[in-house]
């Protein structure tokens, strides 16, 4: 099992988050000032992180870059809007990154992607910034990306996502939000499998290396997810942002 990472042993890359940058060039063509860069990892899964520039969006920078605005967000405020197509830009370059055909994902009532035929992924999105983990060949993925808050709501953050025995294991600011981060990414993972609802007390983080960290339920979510089951998950971390995400079950 991985070890407690030190709450100062920080990893630092040159690049964020360790990945390639990309040509937005290449893919979306004359594209828009919405968009200001991409960065992307090879083989799968494919992990891309695209950044951008909330002050630059506008409506018509869905066309702009190919991504179509669904009816449910015409009325949406523009931040809405803004967070859904830099979620959207990054999975259409993981798709491209994977050879797959782009096409507008749809989503169903709870707002799960509806991803092509053989194709697992999830998006997370913070300002300034959209987050996109896709596979042909894993069955479940999770992906979260959060920026390190600070004061109020860091506090906030540690009381509704940590137990007492986390907020003691994971004290610096970046690792209680690594811890939250974590939870999301296994919500995000297992809830197109289990369709239901679990909280943050469903699981803990019990160990944290350089890169990875480990889950374990705290209780049941069904015959398959059980109390005790360990999830590992992998971490990075880049420019006061956190990133995790889970690949696991082969198609």
């Amino acid at each position: 099992m991985a070890r407690l990472l030190g709450a100062g042993e920080e990893r630092r890359h040159a690049l964020a988050f360790g990945l390639t940058p990309l040509r937005p060039g290449a893919i979306f063509g004359p594209g828009h000032p919405f968009l200001t860069g991409l960065q992307a990892s090879e083989g799968e899964p494919c992990r891309v992180l695209a950044s951008v520039d909330p002050g630059a969006y506008e409506v018509a920078a869905f066309r702009a870059l190919g991504v179509t605005c669904p009816a449910r967000l015409d009325r949406a405020v523009d931040v809405r809007r803004a967070g859904y197509l830099s979620g959207r830009i990054a999975t259409r370059v993981a798709l491209w990154q994977l050879g797959v055909p782009w096409t507008d994902l749809a989503a169903d009532d709870n707002g799960v992607p509806l991803w092509p035929e053989g194709v697992a992924g999830s998006i997370s999105h913070t300002a300034g910034v959209a987050f996109a983990v896709v596979s042909r060949g894993h069955a479940r993925i999770g992906a979260d990306i959060e920026a390190v808050p600070d004061g109020a709501a860091l506090q906030a953050l540690r009381d509704v996502a940590l137990s007492e025995a986390e907020r003691t294991r994971l004290p610096a600011p970046w690792q209680a939000t690594l811890g939250f981060s974590a939870k999301e990414t296994l919500y995000k993972a297992l809830f197109p499998e289990l369709r239901t609802f679990f909280g943050f007390d469903a699981a803990e983080v019990v160990a944290l290396s350089d890169t990875a960290l480990d889950l374990r339920l705290c209780h049941d979510l069904n015959a398959d997810h059980r109390a005790g089951r360990l999830y590992r998950l992998c971490w990075d971390q880049a420019e006061g942002r956190v990133a995790t995400w889970l690949a696991e079950g082969a198609r």
